[in-house]
């Protein structure tokens, strides 16, 4: 159940979570420690409104580097003495590595000045790298001392990869309000990523809004594509590049928080270039198009897959039905689908709306397409099955059997069901799924290539 003053409610949680960690009265070792945190932050959030996206580039690999431009924490969420537990970093280890990876990672984290006794209690229990970070000096600590500390930063970090453990690092070593964010980067963790052998995947993580009360609801986070730094043609920490491709990504990274300041839940900068892309559409004959969310959004081999086709993509990630039917008009006024396929409602299941409800919606849409195109022969697939989402599954199953008995009744659109086939010995396969386990891998898209190859080839060829 929501709580109604989630201010508070995060406040309390927060710092029940604080005396918990710092007193460790049940004398939990620092591993069972960050997964007892990442559980209950985790929780946290499952109780908050936020724009997550990008799930869909999380790597396979589990020794990755998370790098992420770091923000301030509300003031209001001061635990004790002045000491915060600053949201967005506690997001990325339990709501992206603990969720994903079923381990919350290591993390590198700034040492504590003398005075911050609450700052220390907290962080001593999760065993994390240390590093002297700008603006929190010891008084009395040379350049020297900094330097050669810092440099277990390298070795430590080394041997968590080597082990297979994420690391979460912001290249900034501070934190900032998003209007000044990211700061510049320092050259160290790129480093690091350009020494390790072999190289793992530095995967960028674009965090807005987590300053501000969670009340307002717009706290935000984007993935964005992993590389290697041999990608940019960098091997070695010493290679002269790095100074140069760290700027430039810094520069980059700057206009990701920008982009996703202004992203909201209406899909505005998606439906723009949906709506560039269908003025430039010049081939009118024959289109099949696809339509829906991530799912649709996501099958980049879309034309190689069908090579005999005329095949357009229209999908967006995180639609839902009725979003679907919202931009539908604008979207298709100057497309003319022969046969039109839909893939809807696995973002519903996320809006908790019952069986019922999502079924109405579906066939409710499907009139309205008709409406507008009554010659569209009209392809609508299953809501597919996925580790997201397991406990759905019964839902999804009722509504993908109603629409299929409804398509033997109307006439209107064919229901191809493929659910079963992402089941192997009653089990759902990890390989039909990206790492998120909500989004398709390639043998995942195959699947559905197949089934909607054979409808087109027996029936549409005809």
């Amino acid at each position: 159940m929501i709580p109604q003053n989630k201010d508070e409610y995060i406040r309390e949680s927060l710092s029940r979570l604080f005396n918990d960690i710092s007193l460790n009265e049940n004398n939990l070792d620092f591993k069972k420690i960050r997964v007892f945190c990442a559980s209950k932050i985790s929780k946290i959030f499952s109780n908050v409104d936020l724009i997550f996206k990008g799930s869909e580039y999380l790597p396979y690999e589990t020794n990755s580097i998370f790098i992420y431009n770091h923000l301030n924490n509300h003031q209001f969420y001061t635990v004790a003495n002045n000491f915060q537990i600053t949201l967005d970093s506690h997001f990325i280890s339990s709501n992206i590595l603990y969720k994903y990876y079923n381990s919350p990672g290591n993390r590198v984290v700034r040492c504590s000045l003398p005075h911050e006794k609450s700052h220390q209690d907290y962080y001593s229990k999760f065993n994390y790298i240390r590093v002297f970070a700008q603006n929190f000096i010891p008084v009395g600590t040379n350049y020297k001392q900094i330097k050669n500390f810092n440099r277990n930063f390298y070795d430590q970090s080394k041997k968590s990869l080597e082990n297979g453990e994420g690391i979460i690092v912001s290249p900034e070593g501070f934190s900032l309000d998003t209007n000044n964010s990211p700061g510049d980067f320092k050259l160290g963790v790129f480093k690091l990523a350009a020494m390790v052998k072999p190289q793992p995947k530095i995967v960028p993580i674009v965090n807005v809004n987590f300053e501000s009360l969670i009340s307002n609801g717009n706290f935000k986070c984007e993935i964005k594509q992993p590389f290697k730094m041999s990608d940019h043609g960098i091997y070695s920490p010493d290679d002269i590049k790095i100074s140069s491709f760290v700027k430039d990504f810094n520069k980059k990274y700057r206009s990701w928080v920008n982009d996703l300041s202004i992203e909201d839940l209406n899909f505005e900068s998606e439906i723009q270039k949906l709506l560039i892309k269908s003025k430039n559409v010049s081939k009118t004959e024959n289109q099949i198009i696809f339509y829906g969310s991530s799912t649709i959004r996501l099958w980049v081999n879309l034309k190689k897959d069908f090579p005999s086709f005329n095949v357009l993509n229209f999908g967006f990630g995180g639609a839902l039905i009725s979003s679907l039917s919202k931009y539908f008009k604008s979207i298709f006024e100057n497309l003319n689908p022969s046969v039109l396929v839909l893939y809807m409602g696995g973002n519903d299941l996320t809006r908790f709306d019952s069986y019922d409800m999502i079924v109405s919606k579906q066939l409710n849409f499907i009139d309205e397409i008709y409406s507008n195109y009554p010659n569209t022969k009209i392809i609508n697939l299953s809501i597919k099955p996925s580790f997201e989402r397991l406990s759905k599954i019964p839902t999804i199953k009722k509504i993908n059997k109603k629409m299929s008995q409804e398509s033997r009744i109307n006439k209107k659109f064919i229901q191809i069901d493929f659910f079963e086939k992402f089941f192997e010995n009653n089990k759902l396969c990890k390989k039909y799924f990206l790492q998120d386990g909500l989004h398709l891998s390639l043998k995942g898209y195959q699947i559905l290539q197949n089934e909607i190859f054979s409808f087109l080839k027996n029936s549409y060829l005809k």
